[in-house]
């Protein structure tokens, strides 16, 4: 696949089928995102939330957290 981003899967079939799984929420293999932020919705929980979310910031932490 391509190195400019986006899904770096193998780009077989079994592959394909494996991510559309994970990206539809009618299915049990369903890994997507929760509705809605489930946090205080204070300032300085929604800049720390940002942070988290920023790859520029030293509080990032990418889905997985790896």
């Amino acid at each position: 696949m391509s190195s400019s981003g986006g899904y770096p899967g193998t780009g077989t079939k079994a592959d394909k089928d494996n991510h559309s799984d994970q990206c539809n929420p009618n299915n049990q293999e369903y890994d997507g995102h929760k509705k809605g932020y489930p946090g205080t919705g204070t300032k300085s929980d929604l800049d720390n939330h940002a942070d988290q979310l920023n790859p520029n910031n030293s509080k990032y932490t990418p889905k997985g957290g790896k």
